[in-house]
């Protein structure tokens, strides 16, 4: 049976995603930050968790194990915007260290090895409107968008030089049931406390943003890692569909009932982008096609949140 490693497989996408290909019929092996008992590990799909450093000694002690996977799906990294602000070097090393680790480990002991990452539509950042294609030139603003973009640029170095098969994945605004941070889970937590029947967002609601559900952002990673070699770099993982804030604030509003209302500041963090809309064209053409609808993959995640906490 193949061989699968997920790295930051214990952080949300990457618990969704060992789900998925555990399905597929393969063996999951995983390594990141966090503590996971044997027990806890296979109730995620995992054969064996690594709570470790990714680096030459603990890759080698994972493939001990395992045996060279066919895939590694790269998830480590910094995760949030916000949190690069705060602590800008330890988002570096999250991303950009962790990331030449792997690729040089991969070089010199698995070269055929896929290495499919995941990186963030934050590095086109601000002052781009329409759908965004690939080929559009970056700008990113926090250290988080260009941790990733750093990201990116060791992947295309290391296919371009020592001929890798290596391809990135940049996702746009992935949510879902089970996602602890963002817009959905700080907008729950905001009505669960309310005292008024109006609670305020930043920024003027107008802002729109591709909605991708996790388990259509795992079905295109687990696509790009199932398909033949190719010259293609990036694909962005969104669905081309635009949606406001304001719009899917509303949405979880009425999902969770009640009489409470939205309103919004005005004031918008330095660098936020109007608009990050994905070009899906590229997707499309590897069969991707997204299957979870917008209210759908609200009413899950308001349900969920109502589920966990009240």
């Amino acid at each position: 049976m193949a061989v699968i490693w997920i790295t930051g497989g214990k952080g949300f996408i990457g618990r969704a995603l060992a789900e998925y290909v555990a399905k597929q019929g393969y063996d999951i092996f995983g390594i990141g930050h966090g503590f996971w008992s044997t027990e806890e590990a296979a109730k995620s799909s995992y054969s064996t968790w690594l709570n470790a450093e990714i680096d030459f000694s603990n890759l080698n002690h994972l493939a001990s194990i395992s045996g060279v996977p066919k895939v590694i799906f790269h998830l480590a990294g910094g995760s949030t915007v916000g949190a690069s602000l705060q602590n800008p070097y330890e988002d570096f090393q999250r991303t950009v260290d962790t990331t030449a680790r792997l690729l040089d480990w991969v070089k010199q002991v698995s070269p055929e090895t896929r290495v499919v990452a995941a990186s963030s539509a934050a590095v086109y950042g601000a002052g781009i409107s329409g759908t965004i294609s690939e080929q559009a030139k970056g700008t990113p603003y926090s250290p988080y968008g260009f941790h990733k973009a750093m990201l990116e640029s060791l992947f295309k170095s290391y296919k371009d030089t020592f001929n890798l098969d290596v391809t990135v994945v940049r996702l746009f605004s992935v949510y879902g049931a089970g996602l602890q941070k963002q817009l959905l889970w700080d907008l729950c937590n905001k009505i669960l406390k309310a005292e008024t029947a109006e609670i305020t967002l930043n920024g003027t609601g107008k802002e729109l943003r591709d909605w991708l559900h996790v388990s259509d952002a795992v079905a295109l990673l687990w696509l790009v890692g199932e398909r033949n070699h190719s010259a293609d770099i990036v694909i962005n993982g969104g669905t081309g569909i635009a949606t406001s804030i304001s719009e899917v604030a509303n949405k979880a509003l009425e999902q969770w009932g009640g009489q409470c209302i939205v309103r919004f500041n005005g004031v918008a963090r330095t660098g936020d982008p109007i608009s990050l809309v994905a070009d899906t064209q590229k997707a499309t053409e590897l069969g991707f096609k997204p299957l979870i609808n917008i209210d759908v993959g609200i009413k899950d995640m308001v349900q969920w949140f109502k589920a966990r906490v009240i």
